[in-house]
């Protein structure tokens, strides 16, 4: 190009220097016909060098604000715009007199730029705006986040704002647009435990019915027999429907001795044990049905912490599950989680779903009451977007496998206090915290699982080696060192923990976290 302006520009000077009148003439006539033509050509190879310029600086423009964690078009529209104009480089007296972009529900965003046209020679014409476009998919992760709320007595008076919170959050993650990728939440309420509503059954198992009674002994002590009563020494069972010997009816005993068809019997009285003494009793005819009264069955009689011997029936909420799959996320059929007694108001889960109305209904439905369990509500936060529990959840609850491409699972841990409610038969242990239940609703035996605070920590440890994301949630625990660390601990990292004190900083944090969620499910 520079060689042809040279070319010209000789040619011109030679004319001016000829002085003869036909060549002056020629000359004259060529400039007025050749000049415009010339300098038009100029115009169109500079408009078709620009708009690859103006295409270039756009697709790398969208590509940067594709790539950027920002979630708006307003946001978006920042970003790129300043991209933009980093990277397009225009000669003096153009301008960019458009810039758009946008970011759709689906993930795409779109960039539409114009510049005005160059102006080396005259305006023969007129000549549109340079334009360009580009459209980019952003990288995207299916989402999956359960929410372990905090819904104890000590919430009192913070539940409006817990709720607002909760909401605002659903909002923010769960997407209008399923589709390329789904974003779906869960709820865990949990006080004293965590209510699993109509999915009971699945998680727990049938509860232990009673068996038939077929002998009973006139002797000290009374020995039953009734086959595969599976029943264990030191339970309790009730006696109902034996004929002849009657006096041992609708009386609950102490299981000793047993073996696979047959238990003696104990009394408790007064604090203590004593063996059943049948040698006065009526000869055992027929009939009988022994019905258990301990952990499994739907009614649990134990030895509370003052001594005395207290009844209390099954709830639909879960305490802690025990033995080696204590801390991990096996299916139900592979370990049942505990069975609970005594008092439960929790609202049941909401398994992973993205029906934001269904989801903001349960929120708002959330109340106050009870001690805290959090180390149930750990737990139950993992289940929900475990891929062992797929077959408990069904359907479009079932969470995707571990092992699937993009995608993100999370689970948001929020408390307001120490975790003070551990479990043994399931009944609030003899080592519970302050504020657990107390007297005669605890039992005296030490929690099985032991320190609520440690079994969540191991939980948590588990489930992030699983690759599931945990964010912490510590609302006004500012002078509680235990919990602090315990937040610190479970989280993800330290940029996954939030200590808010006050509603309004919990609505703050929440906002914030669900901001994160989404900015990880474009760049992870």
């Amino acid at each position: 190009m520079n060689g042809r302006l040279a070319r010209i520009g000789a040619w011109l000077r030679a004319g001016a220097r000829d002085d003869r009148g036909a060549t002056a003439v020629f000359f004259a006539v060529g400039l007025l016909l050749l000049a415009p033509a010339t300098l038009g050509l100029v115009d169109v190879y500079m408009i078709t060098t620009q708009r690859g310029q103006l295409q270039e600086a756009l697709d790398t423009a969208t590509l940067y604000a594709a790539r950027s964690n920002k979630m708006t078009t307003a946001e978006i529209q920042v970003v790129g715009d300043n991209a933009l104009r980093a990277n397009l480089k225009l000669p003096d007296g153009q301008t960019i007199t458009s810039s758009t972009f946008t970011l759709s529900d689906e993930g795409k965003v779109t960039g539409h730029a114009a510049i005005t046209p160059p102006n080396v020679g005259p305006r023969l014409w007129d000549q549109a705006d340079i334009e360009a476009n580009s459209e980019v998919l952003r990288n995207s992760n299916n989402v999956e986040v359960a929410l372990v709320l905090d819904t104890t007595g000590s919430m009192s008076g913070e539940m409006g704002n817990l709720r607002t919170a909760a909401k605002d959050l659903v909002e923010l993650v769960v997407k209008d647009e399923q589709t390329p990728y789904y974003t779906k939440v869960a709820l865990a309420p949990y006080s004293y435990g965590v209510n699993m509503g109509s999915y009971e059954a699945a998680a727990r198992g049938p509860t232990r019915g009673s068996t038939a009674i077929t002998g009973a002994t006139r002797a000290n002590p009374v020995v039953i027999t009734s086959a595969g009563h599976g029943l264990a020494n030191g339970e309790r069972v009730r006696i109902s429907g034996v004929r002849g010997m009657t006096q041992l009816n609708d009386k609950t005993y102490i299981v000793a001795d047993r073996t696979e068809n047959t238990f003696k019997l104990k009394r408790f009285n007064s604090g203590s044990e004593a063996w059943v003494d049948g040698r006065n009793f009526g000869e055992y005819s027929r009939g009988g049905a022994a019905e258990c009264r301990a952990e499994g069955c739907s009614q649990n009689t134990y030895t509370s912490v003052n001594n005395t011997e207290e009844t209390q029936s099954k709830t639909a909420c879960a305490t802690e599950r025990l033995g080696a799959h204590a801390y991990d996320d096996a299916s139900p059929q592979t370990g049942k989680v505990g069975w609970h007694y005594g008092s439960c108001t929790s609202r049941p889960i909401v398994p992973l779903t993205s029906n934001k109305a269904a989801l903001k209904a349960a929120i708002d439905a959330l109340d106050d009451n009870g001690s805290t369990a959090g180390q149930i509500g750990v737990a139950w936060g993992w289940y929900l977007v475990s891929p062992e529990w797929a077959s408990v959840w069904g359907g479009s609850s079932a969470p995707a496998p571990y092992s699937t491409q993009q995608l993100l699972k999370v689970v948001v841990l929020m408390t307001d206090g120490a975790f003070n409610t551990p479990y043994c038969k399931g009944v609030a242990a003899r080592d519970s915290g302050s504020g657990a239940p107390s007297g005669r609703s605890r039992i005296n035996c030490d929690s099985t699982n032991g320190d609520p605070f440690v079994q969540a920590q191991k939980l948590c440890a588990a489930m992030k080696a699983k690759g599931v994301t945990v964010y912490t949630v510590g609302f006004n625990v500012s002078a509680d060192a235990d919990v602090q660390n315990l937040m610190r601990n479970c989280a993800t990292s330290p940029d996954y923990v939030y200590f808010p004190n006050g509603g309004t900083a919990l609505k703050i944090a929440f906002r914030a976290i669900a901001q994160d969620i989404n900015s990880l499910r474009i760049s992870k």
